[in-house]
């Protein structure tokens, strides 16, 4: 009996989290039907052949990145710089090439499967280099319907060995990290139960603060405080060393009227569930959220994704936007850059 009861519950609040997740659809026309399959039918969402997502309100986006690097010591450096190249995932699909106003050097794949155009370069003292990309979206908000008994199966092999290893921002055989997995999980065996409980620990004892570094999981979590991408360090490392699957998604965030300017950008957490694959979970959102787990599952047409990676990169360091390998070392190169959504609207022909 308590078995059907916390179904429902669960399949009740999932029906108001998709309701209460769908953001204005623009062009006049308001979202008449919505086609989870058993629920509704129509055009406006696309429901995987198992149930277990959704995605709805696309929205057509122009995002172009800028960025200068300037040498402002005394010295002449060699410099690569990597930029990240954005790519179709579930939640956005790219529309054409991604123009590039100076024609990169090359392409590279690190270790996660992420592409990055670089450019090798001399900068001389007081001079600057520019580069610029832009790129055509469609991008929507995805919402998966995570349910504990349809959480089942087995992870895959390559899953388990690639993202659940350790890396120096999680930190993840640190006696500290231990103790807290041993306490939060206990003897729970369901994947999803045991994601909720580390996910309810990092959200009870962190507060979000935005203070220019990247401390490693052990750090931030003594402190009780970090940025958004400190909350996924931490989350990622209890998920790993409980021997979950988990990674992170960094992308650049609109937030006002185009054209609008990021330069603060954002990154998320996935974790890989079986039968489902890899699952957004924004942990710093659901921190501040009305319902604590509104995030979980939930990806919005308004994060553009740049990178995703399981950790440390050898071309973008842990950085998801871009990064700069310097010869001889110096700490007088100074690098800017931002993004700008040129256009973010609904197609009007949908």
């Amino acid at each position: 009996m308590k078995l059907v009861w916390f179904r429902t519950t669960v399949i009740v609040l999932t029906v108001i989290l998709i309701f209460t997740s769908i953001p204005s659809v623009g062009c006049g026309k308001p979202i008449e039907s919505f086609p989870l399959k058993n629920i509704f039918d129509g055009d406006e969402a696309i429901g995987s052949e198992r149930e277990l997502f959704f995605r709805w309100n696309p929205k057509k986006i122009t995002v172009r990145y800028d960025m200068t690097v300037t040498n402002r010591g005394n010295t002449t450096v060699n410099i690569t710089t990597y930029l990240a190249q954005p790519d179709s995932y579930t939640n956005q699909e790219i529309q054409g090439p991604i123009t590039y106003h100076s024609v990169p050097d090359g392409f590279a794949t690190d270790r996660w499967g992420q592409t990055v155009a670089y450019y090798t370069y001399t900068l001389s003292p007081g001079h600057t280099i520019s580069f610029s990309w832009q790129a055509n979206a469609t991008a929507y908000t995805v919402r998966y319907m995570v349910l504990p008994w349809k959480v089942h199966g087995v992870i895959p092999e390559d899953i388990l060995e690639k993202y659940t290893v350790d890396d120096s921002q999680y930190q993840i055989n640190d006696p500290y990290i231990q103790e807290i997995v041993h306490d939060v999980v206990g003897d729970t065996k369901n994947v999803l139960l045991r994601v909720m409980k580390l996910h309810k620990y990092v959200i009870d004892h962190l507060e979000y603060i935005l203070d220019d570094r990247w401390d490693d999981a052990v750090t931030v979590l003594k402190r009780g405080n970090g940025s958004c991408s400190e909350y996924c360090y931490a989350f990622i490392a209890l998920c790993r060393a409980a021997g979950i699957p988990a990674r992170y998604n960094g992308g650049t965030l609109y937030k006002e009227e185009p054209p609008h300017i990021d330069t603060i950008y954002h990154r998320i957490v996935e974790i890989y569930f079986p039968n489902y694959g890899w699952v957004p979970v924004d942990v710093t959102w659901d921190d501040y959220a009305w319902l604590r787990h509104f995030y979980f599952g939930l990806h919005f047409n308004t994060l553009f994704t740049l990178t995703v990676g399981g950790g440390s990169s050898e071309y973008l360091n842990w950085s998801y936007t871009s990064w700069q390998d310097v010869s001889p070392p110096s700490e007088d190169i100074f690098v800017n850059e931002s993004y700008t959504w040129l256009k973010w609207e609904r197609p009007c022909a949908i």
